[in-house]
């Protein structure tokens, strides 16, 4: 019962903290790279004083296991600053326990690393926490064995901690990468949202800019600069109805403030994280969301929150073609074509037909009830100034793919 409960009081010092980062991130909707890095190693440092001061490890004679959760937190989030410090505290820690054992101890945590490195490519975390628990198991049962030559004693405490070890981790990886997918999709859904509105509010300016210059228009028209009246009674006209339209252009520079910043970028991890980032959206509206991209790492010079912005709102755009009584499909593919990389989108929506597919570009034309039909202009705008071409293929009824071709360009 005694480690029933210390397993249950861990629980609590581990999601405590996470759970406090967790909600810090949904309050302020904030994904600076910098500080969130900060956030996690105060999460994590905290997890460690918490255990440390208030836990006891779950079983006589063995040192804490659980103490590990910070480490795997920090291979979680590849925060290279808190695995090193949380290696080395651990390390600390064990030697502590096992005095003769330190080139045994450093070794075993390289290992880790040197396994999170080789991992981190395929980013398969749950592979990774399931082999680092069972390294930790053969690990410490060799440790106590050598320590106390008693192998019956202990070996099964140790099997049963690195298990909770284990799962704990598993549902700490899940708790993470969901919780900070849908703040990601929360984000970049409001930031096209925002990008809608700032060019519906820059097609109502320019129609604006229409009218003084029409005006100035028509006094030009009539002035005769023979005849001095007019010069006192429309050059003022004039010149107030230019002011006006000069304020109204700084107005439309002010509000546009859209720019592509490239930088070398991996496509296929972009891919992996929008996918998971609308997977939830998938499972909710009943489709299956199937990937498919090319093993070698692609690198693209291109602004990586623009493509994201674009590839969501594309996957949206693929969901709410899907009715909801239907067994939705959306297949993302991925595949080289010379210098260029092909990345097409398929849904088995309701299509379109050719008087939909030949203006789908076209700004404000939309057919949802709440649409400004600015998503598909704006994310074809985002892909022409990375040089890449934007295109619709669809069947009424049937299907509809989009086809999105980017240079492949360092």
């Amino acid at each position: 019962m005694r480690a029933i409960d210390i397993i249950i009081l861990d629980a609590v010092l581990i999601f405590l903290p996470l759970t406090s980062y967790l909600l810090y991130l949904a309050f302020t909707k904030t994904f600076n790279k910098k500080e969130n890095n900060l956030l996690i190693i105060v999460a994590i440092f905290s997890i460690f004083y918490l255990i440390f001061k208030y836990s006891f490890p779950a079983f006589p004679g063995l040192p804490f296991i659980i103490i590990n959760i910070p480490l795997l937190i920090s291979y979680i989030k590849k925060d290279e600053l808190a695995i090193i410090a949380s290696s080395i505290l651990l390390i600390f820690y064990y030697y502590s326990f096992y005095d003769n054992f330190l080139i045994l101890i450093v070794l075993e945590y390289l290992l880790y690393y040197l396994l999170y490195l080789k991992k981190l490519k395929n980013s398969n975390m749950y592979t990774f926490i399931f082999t680092f628990s069972l390294i930790k198991t053969i690990i410490t049962a060799i440790l106590l064995i050598y320590t106390y030559h008693q192998f019956e004693t202990y070996i099964i405490n140790t099997i049963i901690s690195c298990t909770f070890l284990c799962i704990f981790a598993i549902i700490i990886l899940y708790f993470i990468t969901k919780a900070e997918s849908l703040l990601k999709l929360h984000m970049n859904i409001k930031e096209i949202k925002h990008n809608e509105q700032i060019h519906t509010s820059l097609f109502q300016i320019t129609h604006e800019i229409k009218n003084p210059i029409a005006v100035c228009k028509g006094y030009l028209d009539m002035f005769d600069k023979e005849n001095p009246e007019h010069f006192k009674k429309y050059l003022p006209i004039l010149k107030e109805e230019i002011n006006r339209t000069l304020l109204l252009l700084e107005d439309f520079l002010a509000m546009n403030k859209a720019k592509i910043n490239k930088d070398i970028i991996d496509i296929n991890l972009l891919i992996e994280e929008v996918s998971e980032n609308i997977e939830m959206l998938c499972q909710k509206n009943n489709i299956t969301l199937t990937v498919n991209t090319i093993d070698d790492d692609i690198y693209l010079k291109a602004d990586y929150n623009r493509l994201t912005q674009v590839f969501i709102n594309l996957l949206k755009n693929s969901i709410e073609a899907i009715p909801k009584e239907k067994q939705g499909k959306i297949k993302i593919e991925e595949k080289l074509d010379k210098d260029n990389i092909i990345i097409t989108i398929i849904d088995n929506g309701k299509g379109m037909n050719e008087v939909l597919l030949n203006k789908i570009k076209e700004p404000f034309y939309t057919t949802k009830q709440k649409g400004t039909g600015l998503g598909v202009p704006l994310s074809n705008e985002i892909i022409k100034a990375h040089s890449g071409t934007l295109t619709y293929e669809s069947k009424e009824g049937k299907y509809t793919k989009v086809k999105i071709i980017l240079p492949k360009e360092i």
